[in-house]
């Protein structure tokens, strides 16, 4: 993956808390998380609020191991599915080439960096990916995904915020993990800790007017967990 400002740029091949470029840890990432979250369902979601159809052509950036790439692929005309880590895109390229699909074109690249060519884009989707950027850097990508889309073109955005009083953080983080390991066991726990302790998920309000200061609306937000929110939004600039 090319960086071409390679003096200040975010280096997005770099990673940041859980380490997504051990090829270990991203070969057991659908089978971890299938173990709390439905998939299918989550697809679903994302393609009824964004009024997904077979004309739709869809970029689905922070794509991982392309598991929600290829459930959009079976609903829409075109995916774009983009990733900054090898491990992820080269265990996306192998999926893709087991399930003989042909209209996922695979990118590895990052919100900073990807240079869009081909159908302009009906949607994009950011589905727990844009916590690995911190807040200035946040803020000028979602500038670059609102100007890849088509006017009226919309936005999915799903990521860990936070959105509780700050003064009770202790036992607000100590529930959020306790029920984590729970739900979701030890490892995705320890997962947990590390994005908390070292990745950028960033306040709701901080993140609301960074979305509507890159000229999106949001015309509704959803709680799908735990500290986890869906922002739906509408390119209107």
């Amino acid at each position: 993956m090319q960086n071409d400002h390679a003096d200040w740029l975010f280096d997005e091949s770099k990673q940041v808390g859980v380490d997504y470029s051990d090829s270990s840890i991203v070969a057991d990432y659908d089978n971890q998380h299938k173990g709390f979250r439905d998939f299918e369902a989550e697809a679903e979601r994302i393609a009824s609020v964004l009024d997904l159809s077979s004309a739709s052509t869809v970029l689905d950036i922070g794509c991982g191991t392309g598991w929600l790439s290829i459930c959009l692929a079976r609903k829409c005309r075109h995916v774009f599915a983009v990733d900054a880590s090898e491990a992820m895109f080269d265990t996306l390229k192998k999926k893709l080439e087991d399930q003989g699909l042909k209209n996922v074109t695979p990118r590895r690249s990052g919100f900073l960096t990807y240079k869009h060519e081909g159908c302009a884009l009906d949607a994009v989707v950011a589905n727990i990916a844009l916590h690995h950027l911190p807040d200035f850097w946040m803020q000028i990508a979602l500038c670059r995904l609102h100007d890849l889309l088509k006017p009226n073109g919309k936005m999915f955005l799903a990521d860990v915020v936070f959105d509780f009083d700050p003064r009770a953080y202790r036992e607000t983080l100590d529930g959020w993990l306790g029920g984590m390991r729970k739900l979701a066991g030890a490892q995705m726990a320890d997962e947990t800790i590390v994005h908390i302790r070292d990745e950028f998920s960033t306040w709701d309000w901080v993140l609301s007017g960074m979305i509507e200061r890159a000229g999106f609306q949001i015309d509704q937000t959803l709680d799908i967990a735990p500290q986890v929110r869906a922002y739906i939004c509408s390119r209107t600039e």
